[in-house]
């Protein structure tokens, strides 16, 4: 994110070129041992299809403006990741900026939940998200989170979001299981946005109405903030963003230089 951030209009840039300084990364990590799934890197309309991904033969240039969706993960021996940021490259329009901002408002719906042990499941929780896109008038054409496994598939059953069963039978969603939370917005033509976070699920309380369940985060990543419009934002969403954003810096500040860290303290935080 800091190198794109701070490189795009700089270099010369595109899908593939990022999708493969994005894995030469990757490969710095401990435990790392292959990407989990085709990363998708898709600018601006590209991002519009879900599934897009570059190739040697397709790809498109990047340039400092609009949006970029990245969604990649990696195979470590420690576990399986899926995770999509889209990022903020220069001027952008209305449009997008809202849209931007009604996705991730979708997302950390879902991702702050609190629900019931042993009658809660994906379909249930799935308008969580996808309630707030409809608030809209929008909808996205996939489901709004999958399980992972460890090292193992990236998409993983029995758990899932989606408003009905992909499995022919309905899990609970109980402690242990990793779900990602990833709706989004895609306007064909025009840009695609997705805010993805994978969530343990894990015990918060117990009392008379039944054992309650959470979600607790484990995608350290923090969001690019620049595509907000605080408009469509209560004070409770931008201190749960900011909340966020606090967190991941706890867990990978050791891992960061200086000058990371100090971009990242005046950059992404809702001032």
């Amino acid at each position: 994110m800091y190198w794109l951030k701070t490189n795009i209009g700089k270099i010369e840039m595109d899908e593939l070129s990022i999708s493969n300084k994005l894995l030469e990364f990757r490969k710095q990590q401990p435990n790392f041992k292959d990407i989990s799934f085709t990363t998708i890197c898709a600018y601006r309309e590209n991002a519009a299809l879900m599934h897009y991904h570059p190739t040697e033969k397709q790809y498109s240039k990047v340039e400092a403006s609009h949006l970029l969706l990245i969604d990649s993960g990696g195979q470590y021996l420690t576990g399986t990741t899926d995770i999509t940021r889209t990022f903020v490259l220069g001027e952008m329009t209305l449009e997008e900026r809202k849209d931007f901002t009604i996705a991730l408002k979708a997302m950390f719906r879902l991702q702050n939940a609190h629900f019931i042990e042993g009658i809660t499941t994906g379909a249930n929780l799935d308008i969580l998200a996808r309630g707030v896109i409809y608030d809209y008038d929008l909808d996205y054409r996939c489901g709004t989170g999958h399980g992972v496994g460890h090292f193992l598939n990236v998409h993983e059953g029995p758990n899932g979001l989606r408003p009905k069963s992909l499995y022919g039978h309905e899990a609970c969603i109980v402690p242990g299981m990793i779900t990602t939370d990833e709706p989004g917005v895609y306007v064909e033509g025009s840009h695609g946005i997705r805010h993805e976070n994978e969530l343990l699920c894990v015990k918060h309380t117990e009392n008379e109405y039944g054992t309650f369940l959470k979600f607790e985060p484990i995608t350290y990543v923090p969001f690019d903030i620049a595509g907000l419009d605080l408009d469509y934002l209560s004070n409770h969403e931008i201190a749960s963003i900011n909340e966020y954003q606090q967190y991941a810096f706890d867990h990978i500040k050791d891992a960061l230089t200086q000058e990371e860290k100090d971009w990242y303290l005046n950059n992404l935080f809702i001032k």
